[in-house]
């Protein structure tokens, strides 16, 4: 089961001489590209790694405005529902098709967005721009957009940061948030969402949610019920970057273990290769030994067969 490890991993590719024969060993398959990834031969590097890989899901963050890996002029998610309040439906398919497109020319497949959280110009600096707004029912129906426009290009998206970082004010980048509890008008794109479209793929956040829970999300099973169970949720959960300050209190194997036993699937990490590495050769013995993180692993490869490529 170790020799599959790297299949349930979402990582950021560095050096492709150095580190092949570990993503040979371990099976990773499954990459996130950040902006540096696309300033020089991008089309060759891909290229290298498909010829010695077996890839599966090529990730890049790109949700329009700020947060774009790949160059290109396109509005934030909060600038394209302002325009859609006034000129209807067809601005937001053709921002969203592009997006979606300028992925497919880079030959990646998977867009980690639409955010849905429920932010609007008042929001935080770090996540203010990068959603529909505050209001769940125009969140939901722009989201739904988005969606089906990226699945005409063969595109797979992920919905985050669940249960919501709406009204949230600390930066899970730098510390760990806390919230009182999840509120029913967050849950409501993701109710509409799961009814509406097949998904495959949703992200949790490094979020408390006190009146549940102690610990954060991304070490939740009690949270994760509410995805499974509450919400019927079938596809892949996934975590937000392991490697984010909101989880320092936590060593990288505690955040790998914790992940998986919570619950989630897939478990993104865009730190040092080599940190990561060392890490999962100290867990060799336990996987093996752990009857609870085999049949996690064994979950989580099962959720990924079934995923339509």
């Amino acid at each position: 089961m170790f020799k599959k490890i790297g299949q349930i991993f979402l990582i950021k590719p560095e050096n492709l001489r150095d580190n092949l024969s570990f993503y040979k060993d371990l099976n990773f398959s499954n990459f996130v590209f950040f902006r540096e990834h696309f300033i020089e031969d991008f089309d060759y590097y891909l290229f290298s790694l498909k010829e010695r890989l077996n890839l599966k899901f090529l990730a890049v963050d790109q949700e329009g405005g700020r947060v774009c890996r790949i160059e290109g002029n396109f509005e934030s998610p909060l600038e394209i529902a302002k325009k859609y309040l006034k000129e209807g439906e067809k601005i937001v398919r053709d921002w969203a098709k592009r997006i979606a497109f300028s992925i497919k020319k880079c030959g990646l497949n998977f867009n980690l967005s639409p955010c849905l959280d429920l932010a609007g110009e008042e929001a935080e600096e770090f996540l203010r721009g990068r959603t529909f707004g505050k209001d769940p029912n125009l969140v939901k129906k722009l989201s739904h957009i988005f969606i089906e426009e990226h699945k005409k290009e063969g595109i797979f998206i992920c919905l985050k940061h669940f249960p919501g970082l709406g009204e949230v004010k600390i930066d899970p980048h730098k510390e760990l948030p806390f919230k009182k509890n999840i509120e029913e008008k967050d849950l409501i794109p993701y109710k509409y969402l799961l009814e509406k479209e097949k998904i495959n793929f949703i992200m949790t956040t490094h979020l408390v949610i006190s009146e549940l829970d102690s610990k954060p999300v991304t070490f939740s099973s009690k949270v994760i019920k509410i995805l499974r169970n509450d919400l019927n949720y079938k596809g892949a959960i996934l975590t937000d970057d392991l490697n984010m300050e909101a989880l320092k209190n936590w060593e990288l194997q505690e955040r790998i273990i914790l992940s998986l036993v919570s619950g989630h699937n897939f478990l993104i990490y865009c730190g040092k290769f080599n940190n990561l590495i060392l890490v999962l050769e100290d867990l060799k013995s336990e996987i093996e030994k752990s009857t609870v993180l085999k049949e996690k692993i064994k979950e989580s490869l099962f959720i990924f067969d079934k995923i339509e490529r």
